[in-house]
C-alpha cells in the first residue's frame, strides 16, 4: 500500500508541476518560457546539485547528473539551473510528464518558422538571424539590442559553466552576453544537416567515437542576432528548455 501511495504521490507531483510550467506557442510547438529549474528525475529521485569546481568535474568524468547555479551562488537562480548534458539525456527523463528534452530537430523546426529562408544545412553550419526572435526583450542582454519581431520564447543571457584545467579564467561564460541550450543529440539523425561533401567525414568520425564525450549546444550571443549551435563536452552546464509532447 505504501508503495502505492508513493508512486501515486509523484504521478501528482509531476502533473502538477507539468501545469506550472510557463509554456508559449510558436508555430506548432509549445515551448517552456522560461528556463528550467528542476531538481529532480521524472521519478523525484534527486539530481545532484554541485557547488564547486573540483566535484563538477568528478561528476562529468564519473557521467553522472549533475545541476549547478552560475557561479555556484543561488543569487542566481533566477536564470534557471545549469545541467550537465547526462542529466537531461538520463534515461529517468528529467522532463516531467507531457514535456521532453528537445531535439536538434525541434530548434531547427523552431528556427524555420521565424526564418523560412533557413535550410538545414545553413543552419547547421552558419545559423540563422532568427536568434533576435528568440532573445528577452529586456535589459539583462549586454550589447545591441536585436530589433526582430519578439516571439516571446525569452531567451535569458543565463551564461554558461565550461571549466577548464588550463583556462580557469574562462570558466564562467559571462551572464548577460550568452545563452547556450542543451539539445538530444543522436549523431547519425544529424546527417541530414551536413553538406553533401562532408557526409563521408562525419560518418568517419562518428564511427570512431569521436563525438561521444560531446553533444550539441544551441547558441546565442550579445554580439549578434543570430542563433547557431556547436558540438561541446557533455561535462559544461547549460541551460534547458523543454518542449511540449504531441
Amino acid at each position: 500500500m505504501k508503495k502505492t501511495i508513493t508512486i501515486l504521490f509523484f504521478i501528482y507531483a509531476n502533473l502538477s508541476f507539468s501545469q506550472e510550467l510557463s509554456s508559449i506557442k510558436i508555430g506548432n510547438q509549445v515551448w517552456t518560457q522560461k528556463n528550467f529549474d528542476k531538481a529532480t528525475f521524472r521519478s523525484g529521485e534527486i539530481i545532484k546539485e554541485i557547488r564547486s569546481k573540483e566535484d563538477w568535474l568528478k561528476a562529468g568524468y564519473r557521467e553522472e547528473p549533475a545541476w549547478c547555479y552560475y557561479n555556484f551562488d543561488s543569487k542566481n537562480a533566477h536564470l534557471g539551473k545549469l545541467y550537465n548534458y547526462y542529466a537531461i539525456s538520463d534515461s529517468k527523463n528529467i522532463a516531467p510528464i507531457g514535456w521532453r528534452v528537445p531535439s536538434f530537430e525541434d530548434y531547427y523546426v523552431l528556427v524555420y518558422y521565424l526564418d523560412p529562408l533557413c535550410t538545414k544545412t545553413h543552419f547547421a553550419n552558419k545559423g540563422s538571424l532568427a536568434g533576435g526572435n528568440l532573445k528577452s526583450k529586456d535589459s539583462l542582454w549586454v550589447g545591441d539590442f536585436c530589433p526582430q519581431i519578439n516571439s516571446n520564447f525569452n531567451a535569458l543571457p543565463a551564461g554558461g559553466y565550461s571549466p577548464s584545467i588550463n583556462y580557469p579564467e574562462y570558466d564562467w561564460d559571462k551572464k548577460g552576453e550568452k545563452a547556450m541550450f542543451w539539445c538530444i543529440s543522436n549523431w547519425n539523425s544529424l546527417l541530414d544537416y551536413v553538406e553533401p561533401d562532408d557526409v563521408e567525414r562525419i560518418k568517419v568520425k562518428i564511427q570512431s567515437g569521436k563525438f561521444n564525450d560531446k553533444a550539441i549546444v544551441i547558441r546565442l550571443s550579445n554580439n549578434d542576432c543570430e542563433i547557431d549551435s556547436d558540438d561541446d563536452p557533455k561535462l559544461h552546464g547549460y541551460s534547458l528548455r523543454l518542449i511540449k509532447e504531441k
